[in-house]
């Protein structure tokens, strides 16, 4: 019996299992499955014990579920310190504290863990449907709070009810912390699983790859220009540069990627910059990827900070990209950089690399050109040329054997932009020409009403690098010989019907879904600039419209008068409802249908009894008297016989006669 006295009431623990779901749903894709498991029986075990079916575990259960637990998370897991398996151990707190879930205190518990948990969403994503599905959580747990005071606040109308209401008043006060609390960095850095799906391109490139990116219209990069914006022809976005090439696919080799003894610089810039101002200053928000590489035009240097410069002109972050990462980035051209040192041995032997055999048709042909003519940019012309008579430009282009290159020049000439530049610089290297894959996105649509350029997934291209002497790295792109549209007009332009023929909801065949679209992107643009990035140097801009001069005085002021106001609101309101609610209810009520009389032409008289109070409106207003007549007895009834039903009935008068007349 002592046990039972001390159960939870059935409200109380469905408010709790409710607050529980919300905060854990966002999350079920993430855990593994066995939490998710674990976690929805024990809220049925823990209703069971409310049934009276089962019994609460004993001591050496929750021992073993706790070895369980842990040993589940060894084995999900490879690294504790990181996200993943943070949020997964909440998960686990959860579904362990159901099984003790006794007490109000181990209710408070469980609902606190729950505002870390819904808190954990934000790391993962910040856009505005999280935000909002954030805010959804925050209220549910919060009315689960208020619904532990008792029976009556369990009910929902009233929990939820007293929920909105407190986070209403906690609204101007986050406004006012989020204007002037100062943006620090986090405090710590928890990574997140390195595991996981990364979006976008790759770190190697195979035939076919950037043909599968053209069935995404994923927004990719989000780019803001100070001053001018750059032509079509010259909006490459730089990402990634490939150097070694087995026979099949590309990739970035050593000395290049960096995990591979590539060299970053995360200090000032390795070469020094040109007296010469930027050709272009930008700010690129990049969507999440899981990896390093961010993506600049050619020569770039970036303040921002966490990121560094790459000796072929990349720019990459410490850490991965997990979340959307803004940068400032300023470019110079690549002939305002002066006298161009020589490749060394080991970047020459690097950018001639070609597999021992294989694709024997190219290489007789390319060192025919370089035998005929051995100018650089005249083999190149030529390889141009090849390419201008006869070649398709396709998104589905025919698979290719083990000599991929020379299957794809001479004889099915049918390829995508991965196919041109791998082919192309082949072709070089085997003519003795130093040369490079380069791949990242080209071109983007311009956003005229908030002065932006989206660049989506399938803007991802391949292009190339050749190096001549006295002039250094100069971009070729075999893909504008062979579809000049595609580097002019974009993608959908040069594939026509080929493009996105394959995606289950064309939005971009639609008008008026692909206008709807684009309003929703610059909506999401907005909601960054505004909230998500809001950093220091745009709180400190924000700060000096508002106040002038920004000094510790006029942030103190700004933070005291607006708390001060709020506070004597505070103070009046619960000096108004304390005089309020010292009269008894049905005093309240009747003081009411009084009030409501004086506005209708009738005020009660000082001292004026109630009955004596009734016989006047019923002379003055016959037609009220019936109803004036069953409140004055209600009201009597409640005041002076305490009768419970009594109160109830008057105060269903008052809102019946509310509706039925309506005059006040």
């Amino acid at each position: 019996m002592s046990q039972s006295r001390e159960m939870l009431p059935r409200e109380s623990l469905l408010w709790i299992f409710a607050a529980q779901f919300a905060a854990l749903l966002p999350q079920f894709a993430l855990l593994p499955l066995w939490i998710v498991c674990a976690w929805a029986f024990a809220v049925y075990w823990r209703l069971e014990v409310y049934r009276g079916r089962r019994d609460l575990p004993g001591r050496t259960i929750k021992l073993l579920a706790v070895a369980l637990a842990v040993g589940g998370l060894a084995l999900s897991y490879r690294r504790w310190f990181a996200l993943e398996p943070m949020v997964a151990l909440l998960a686990v707190s959860f579904t362990l504290k159901n099984l003790e879930l006794v007490s109000r205190r181990d209710a408070f518990l469980s609902l606190l863990l729950a505002y870390f948990v819904a808190a954990t969403l934000f790391v993962f994503e910040q856009t505005i449907p999280h935000a909002f599905y954030g805010a959804v959580c925050v209220v549910l747990i919060t009315a689960a709070l208020a619904a532990q005071q008792g029976s009556s606040s369990a009910r929902p109308r009233r929990a939820l009810g007293l929920s909105l209401r407190l986070l209403a008043q906690a609204v101007p006060l986050m406004l006012l912390l989020f204007i002037v609390m100062p943006r620090l960095g986090p405090l710590w850095a928890v990574p997140q699983n390195t595991d996981g799906a990364s979006t976008g391109i790759s770190d190697s490139m195979s035939p076919g790859d950037f043909a599968q990116l053209s069935k995404s219209d994923k927004p990719a990069l989000r780019i803001a220009f100070d001053g001018p914006v750059p032509p079509p022809e010259q909006r490459y976005w730089r990402g990634l540069v490939y150097s070694d090439f087995d026979g099949r696919r590309w990739s970035q080799g050593f000395g290049v990627d960096p995990r591979e003894g590539g060299r970053v610089s995360w200090g000032p810039p390795q070469q020094p910059l040109p007296a010469v101002g930027p050709r272009y200053r930008y700010r690129v928000i990049q969507e999440p990827t899981h990896n390093r590489w961010l993506f600049a035009m050619a020569r770039p240097h970036s303040d921002t900070d966490g990121v560094g410069e790459t000796p072929d002109d990349r720019l990459l972050k410490k850490a991965p990209v997990y979340n959307r990462f803004a940068y400032e980035v300023r470019t110079w051209p690549r002939e305002t950089l002066g006298a161009v040192p020589d490749l060394s041995d080991f970047e020459r032997s690097r950018n001639l690399q070609l597999p021992g055999g294989g694709n024997p048709r190219t290489r007789a042909w390319a060192q025919e050109l370089r035998a005929k003519n051995p100018d650089t940019e005249e083999i190149s012309r030529r390889i141009l040329q090849f390419y201008n008579r006869r070649f398709v430009y396709t998104l589905k282009p025919p698979a290719l054997g083990a000599d991929s290159v020379d299957e794809f020049l001479f004889e099915s000439q049918q390829g995508f932009c991965e196919h041109f530049a791998g082919s192309y610089v082949f072709a070089m290297r085997a003519a003795g020409v130093p040369a490079r894959v380069v791949a990242g996105y080209q071109g983007g649509e311009w956003v005229a009403q908030e002065e932006y350029l989206l660049v989506r997934e399938y803007d991802a291209h391949a292009w190339a690098e050749i190096w001549i002497p006295g002039r250094g790295w100069r971009r070729v792109d075999p893909t504008a010989a062979v579809s000049p549209e595609r580097i002019r007009d974009g993608l959908r332009s040069a594939a026509a019907e080929e493009f996105m023929q394959d995606s289950l909801f064309p939005l971009h065949r639609i008008s008026v879904l692909n206008r709807l679209r684009l309003q929703w992107d610059m909506i999401n643009y907005r909601w960054y600039q505004s909230v998500v990035s809001f950093d220091s140097d745009r709180q400190r801009g924000l700060l000096q419209r508002i106040l002038g001069e920004v000094s510790p005085l006029r942030i103190a002021l700004f933070i005291a008068v607006p708390l001060g106001a709020a506070l004597l609101c505070v103070l009046s309101w619960l000096w108004w409802s304390g005089c309020s609610r010292r009269l008894p209810p049905a005093s309240r009520l009747y003081r009411k249908f009084c009030r409501r009389m004086a506005r209708a032409g009738i005020e009660r008289r000082p001292g004026e009894a109630p009955r004596d109070f009734a016989r006047r409106v019923r002379a003055e207003k016959p037609h009220l008297g019936p109803m004036v007549e069953r409140i004055t007895a209600a009201f009597e009834k409640a005041a002076y016989c305490e009768d419970q039903e009594a109160e109830k009935q008057l105060r269903r008068l008052l809102r019946q006669w509310r509706v039925a007349d309506g005059w006040w």
